[in-house]
C-alpha cells in the first residue's frame, strides 16, 4: 500500500502540474485570486499547483490513515 500511495501522490502532483500549465477551467480563477491576495498583480504557479493538488492528497491521507487503522485490528 505505501508504494500505491506514493505513486498515486506523484500522479496526482503531475496532474495538477499539467492543469495549471494548461489553462484549464479552474486555473484562472485561482491566479486572479493569487492576483488579488499578492497585489502586483502576479501569481505563483507553484502555489497554483499545491491548491488543486492538495484536496486529492487529503482525501489519499484519510484512506492511508484508515487502512493502516483497519490494518491494525486484524
Amino acid at each position: 500500500m505505501r508504494t500505491f500511495s506514493f505513486l498515486l501522490a506523484m500522479a496526482i502532483l503531475a496532474t495538477a502540474a499539467f492543469m495549471a500549465r494548461s489553462d484549464w477551467w479552474i486555473v484562472p480563477a485561482i491566479n486572479r485570486w493569487q492576483a488579488g491576495l499578492l497585489g502586483k498583480n502576479q501569481y505563483f504557479p507553484a502555489l497554483t499547483v499545491f491548491i488543486l493538488a492538495l484536496p486529492p492528497l487529503l482525501l489519499l491521507a484519510l484512506v492511508n490513515w484508515i487502512w493502516k487503522k483497519k490494518r491494525k485490528h486484524y
